[in-house]
């Protein structure tokens, strides 16, 4: 695994950076799309900073979630869109991430009690 990797692999994202982050690249590729067709995040990230090293590959480790049912319950699909709510963004950012396969994945279970952690109390307790 490369330095870069193991480094990027730590780096923590403030949760508003990553909604942020998440936000620019769905607004880059929504105008990207619309003008000629292409995938902005095939160019890759916005800039090259640790952080956004880090959120780009935090953003990656989060799609390859969506294929668990333990975060598919926390998503709404409709034809080729995916919602999720904003806390599951903002716990993407400061989940721990693990190597499996030589990708890299979250730990399911920290990635929801993380989620858990930026969600509103719901009801009366």
């Amino acid at each position: 695994m490369p330095n870069h990797r193991r480094t990027d692999l730590a780096v923590r994202v403030d949760p508003i950076e990553m909604l942020q982050y998440v936000q620019t690249l769905m607004v880059a590729r929504a105008d990207t799309a619309a003008a000629d067709g292409s995938d902005p995040l095939a160019r890759g990230a916005p800039s090259d900073s640790p952080v956004t090293r880090a959120a780009q590959l935090r953003w990656t480790a989060l799609n390859r979630a969506f294929g668990d049912a333990r975060v598919d319950r926390w998503t709404s699909r409709r034809k080729d869109q995916i919602q999720l709510p904003v806390a599951l963004i903002a716990a993407a950012g400061v989940a721990p991430l693990t190597m499996a396969d030589e990708e890299v994945v979250f730990d399911i279970p920290a990635l929801l009690d993380a989620t858990l952690q930026f969600c509103e109390p719901v009801g009366n307790a």
